[in-house]
């Protein structure tokens, strides 16, 4: 299933922000209200315990005001200290009404009803008998009867405080442990959700990355296609087409590469056979500065089939996936047959070979392998100054066969090392600029063992160049 992306990278950005954000903006708003009605709660409770505990206070503090005066009044017969009495009663009273408006449970609004009524009662008794001499007895008792009820009422409050309390810390509790639980339900519901927006935005890039590898590397026939917003839909486009441009660019270089190499072989061919000719001395004998002529022109067509024949190499390597015709090949035997094709140059150059072989043998591309060989034997040559010493190395290691040459020439300056074996690229070291080359001896080399399973590489040395190659040996095929 294709997935719809928004028209912009933007958009999808702020998408995936409020996608990651709603989960965790739902557990805070959800947190909020139930803290929120747990303050309410709390203070509520709070409120109405306080008011409740004064109140209940009050009534004790009444009713002990109300009896001191009437007893003081029936010794007494003082009408200030009924008037005492009477003012005490009426905050009673008020103190009663206060309370039943404060929620009550049914046993507790049942007391306050209970001590009214028989405040009121008591009241009513007192002032028919406000002419007595002494306070009745019943009348004391009937008070301390009072005083233990608004205790009963005071040890009620309290008690009912107490369970309020336990209630509210169990509610604080149960919203604690809701909070939590849901903490740990929506944090990974709002990963998740991050991570599927991380994927969306990370997939369009990696298609992006890949494909701009393809082009570095030179993979010009896989179309780029880029599903994502629209931003980045068009870059692919863009990229498509640069692909298309490169493609094309690579397909005339292929074609100019072999209609030039195509044609130089008529007039070298000619140039070959005449200085063969002179060489062999077939139109008369030379003299010693004709031969050395003849010799020159003979070494330089040559030099010049080498080029056109990597050129060809390169061409046949680009244009198709190297195929391999593998058989037994002596690998001395080959290094043999390739120096004594150079024998002149050595010759002229008066450079020595030195070598350290063991017996060798690889499957492997013949024809293949002669021309990594050849490459690497002449760049040695090309670089090796007069009298110089080129010495070949040829061994087993593990699974491996090893050709090592190393030669005196200047060496492979730090910062070309890196392109050495890039097609065309010839390094700027000032000794390379004196001899010419094609620079694709390294890149055709570096192709063919790398279709054997190989390994070339330069080799850290004192002085000149030291190559190594690495070719598997396959189980059997060393003798």
């Amino acid at each position: 299933m294709r997935i719809r992306y928004p028209n912009s990278f933007l958009k999808l950005l702020l998408l995936g922000f409020m996608l990651a954000m709603l989960p965790l903006l739902f557990a805070f708003g959800n947190a909020m209200l139930h803290v929120d009605r747990l303050a309410e709660q709390s203070q509520s409770t709070l409120a109405q315990a306080v008011q409740a505990t004064r109140t209940s206070r009050v009534l004790i503090e009444q009713l002990s005001q109300m009896e001191r005066s009437a007893r003081q009044y029936f010794v007494l017969q003082d009408k200030l200290l009924l008037d005492n009495y009477k003012v005490a009663q009426e905050k009673f009273n008020s103190a009663i009404l206060e309370l039943s408006a404060i929620p009550l449970g049914q046993d507790q609004r049942q007391a306050l009803d209970k001590l009214a009524k028989d405040e009121t009662a008591l009241h009513t008794d007192i002032l028919i008998q406000t002419h007595a001499l002494t306070p009745p007895e019943s009348i004391v008792a009937r008070f301390l009867d009072l005083s233990s009820q608004a205790q009963n009422i005071l040890a009620e409050n309290n008690r009912l405080i107490d369970l309020e309390s336990a209630a509210l810390s169990e509610a604080a509790q149960q919203t604690q442990k809701m909070m939590l639980q849901q903490t740990i339900t929506l944090v990974p519901v709002a990963l998740i959700a991050a991570l599927i927006i991380t994927f969306l935005v990370a997939q369009p890039i990696r298609r992006m990355d890949a494909a701009i590898r393809r082009l570095g590397n030179g993979e010009y026939s896989e179309p780029i296609s880029i599903d994502g917003p629209g931003d980045l839909r068009n870059l692919g486009e863009r990229l498509d087409w640069l692909r298309q441009q490169l493609l094309e660019l690579e397909q005339q270089k292929q074609r100019f590469l072999r209609h030039v190499s195509h044609e130089l072989k008529t007039p070298l061919t000619a140039i070959r056979e005449g200085s063969e000719l002179l060489h062999d001395e077939v139109g008369g004998q030379l003299s010693p500065q004709q031969r050395e002529i003849a010799g020159i022109l003979r070494e330089s067509s040559l030099r010049l089939q080498k080029m056109i024949e990597n050129l060809l190499s390169y061409t046949a390597v680009n244009s198709r996936k190297t195929e391999l015709i593998k058989q037994r090949v002596a690998v001395i035997d080959i290094i043999d047959a390739v120096l004594a094709h150079y024998a002149l140059s050595l010759s002229s150059k008066h450079i020595r070979i030195t070598h350290d072989y063991q017996p060798l043998t690889l499957m492997a591309d013949k024809e293949k392998l002669q021309t990594i060989i050849d490459n690497l034997i002449s760049n040695a040559i090309k670089y090796t100054p007069q009298s110089g010493t080129i010495h070949i190395t040829v061994k087993q290691s593990e699974q491996f066969g090893i050709l090592e040459i190393h030669d005196q020439g200047p060496g492979i300056l730090p910062t070309d090392r890196y392109r050495l074996f890039e097609p065309f690229y010839r390094g700027s070291g000032s000794y390379e600029s004196l001899v010419s080359g094609s620079g694709l001896g390294l890149s055709i080399a570096k192709e063919y063992v790398d279709a054997h399973g190989g390994e070339i590489s330069l080799v850290p040395s004192d002085y000149g160049a030291h190559f190594r190659v690495r070719l598997p040996l396959e189980s059997g095929d060393n003798e």
